[in-house]
């Protein structure tokens, strides 16, 4: 069309509306639009908030289950994974993969200082563990999560609800211990003191904090060298002592065993607390005393959530299970509900305001039916006076998308730093995805409504 055209085709055919359908079908347009683009908008949040590689996964941490009197718990056989049901965990439905556990052998004091430096203020003091798993486990791999022998401070992961029981529970009953953030809580300095007497000592620092293990966590070179250099005997076995067919005495330690006199103990026989019909004599015992070793606790990476197969596979190998923030489960589950919440009224008022536009723009055509008639004899062809009022609702309709696609982003804007508060990152801008998505459906919505334009502009020529 001439551009010198446009004004007086314009001033011809006027501008009689019923102005209440109109803003009745902007404003549909206006929330439709803004709903479909935040539907669209959280999909693209939820899946950003997790690496692609755990998207619908979730994470479970295995023990053996602890039940008996203190007699019987006194060994230590019966609370690790052997390797074939470590092999047996490995192949039951669903799991990904499989890490384990590793923990200090060693007696080990932590003391956490608030105020920000050794000496300074009130020290919590705590008898404490550490463990450790392969890094794949991990929520994510902070920037100091390395350690050599020459490391000025051993990294620490600990849970975020450690630091939330701080905040929460133990500093408002403590006036010498301050509320901590994240940042200030990795700015403290921590005495590690390890053995009996406390005669070695490091300094530790909270590198990350974690919502997937409920654990203390070391790297994992760190506690193979600290294992191999200060582990004690306080791992020892406990065995029934056997004279005469009756058993004497207390249960005995490996490691007293070892110290006795070999004439007082040679005839005797020594048991297993949790087998006392299974009898070795000394030699026996101190040959293979040792047993095998393994895992107390395992963390499998599961595809989904656990099934009913999981489960009783669990039971036969005698395991409790902890499910350890399946993030990846809730939200999925969260941006699913969310989504289709969202994308359902976003289409239904979008599909309401689509009608009311078309019947408004069908009557104005109507209204408008005299000087369209008049142009048509003067000349004009159809084509163009349907460009006419394509260009009013095209004007209109992307003044109302260009409204939406701002309250996206203020809404979006506000919702970032909220989430982040629980340690989600989102972007406080729409993503690339939801502005093609919105140019999407712009062509979709001016086509629908030029095809019932153009056809009331046919039905007068």
């Amino acid at each position: 069309m001439n551009h010198h055209l446009w004004p007086l085709l314009n001033r011809c055919l006027g501008k009689k509306s019923s102005g209440r359908e109109l803003w009745v079908a902007s404003l549909g347009c206006l929330l439709g639009s803004t709903l479909l683009l935040l539907a669209f908008q959280a999909w693209i949040d939820s899946r950003g908030l997790l690496h692609p590689e755990d998207a619908g996964t979730c994470y479970v941490t295995l023990n053996k289950k602890v039940s008996g009197g203190i007699l019987l718990n006194l060994s230590q056989e019966d609370k690790i994974f052997t390797e074939n049901e470590i092999l047996e965990v490995r192949q039951l439905p669903g799991v990904m993969e499989l890490g384990e556990f590793s923990r200090n052998h060693f007696p080990l004091t932590v003391h956490v200082w608030p105020a920000g430096k050794i000496g300074l203020g009130a020290a919590a003091r705590a008898d404490l563990f550490f463990e450790s798993v392969p890094d794949v486990f991990l929520d994510h791999t902070p920037p100091l999560w390395t350690w050599d022998e020459n490391a000025s401070f051993v990294p620490i992961i600990v849970p975020k609800f450690y630091l939330d029981l701080w905040n929460f529970g133990l500093a408002p009953s403590r006036s010498e211990y301050p509320s901590l953030s994240p940042e200030a809580a990795s700015a403290m300095p921590i005495e590690i003191f390890i053995g009996e007497d406390q005669s070695v000592r490091l300094i530790g620092r909270f590198v990350a904090f974690s919502k997937r293990i409920n654990s203390v966590l070391v790297p994992g070179n760190f506690l193979q060298w600290a294992n191999a250099k200060f582990a004690t005997s306080g791992e020892d076995k406990y065995y029934f002592l056997w004279e005469k067919g009756e058993i004497k005495g207390p249960p005995h330690s490996l490691t007293e065993l070892r110290k006795k006199p070999l004439n007082q103990v040679q005839t005797s026989e020594f048991s297993p607390l949790n087998d006392p019909a299974q009898r070795f004599s000394l030699e026996e015992l101190l040959e293979n005393g040792a047993g095998s070793s393994g895992p107390s606790r395992l963390i499998a990476k599961l595809k989904d959530s656990p099934t009913e197969a999981f489960w009783d596979g669990l039971n036969k190998l005698g395991c409790e299970t902890s499910r350890e923030f399946p993030q990846g489960e809730w939200l999925r589950k969260a941006a699913f509900f969310v989504v289709w919440i969202l994308a359902g009224f976003g289409v239904l008022v979008s599909l309401l305001s689509m009608a009311t536009f078309a019947g408004s723009f069908r009557l104005l055509v109507i209204q408008s039916a005299e000087p369209v008639q008049n142009l048509i004899h003067l000349g004009f062809g159809t084509q163009e006076i349907t460009r006419v009022f394509h260009r009013r609702f095209t004007q209109q309709f992307l003044l109302i998308l260009g409204l939406s696609l701002l309250l996206c982003t203020g809404i979006t804007g506000m919702l970032a730093p909220l989430a982040n508060e629980y340690g989600m990152k989102l972007s406080p801008f729409l993503a690339w995805e939801t502005l093609l998505g919105s140019v999407l459906y712009a062509g979709v919505f001016l086509w629908i409504n030029h095809r019932v334009i153009r056809k009331s502009i046919r039905s007068f020529a």
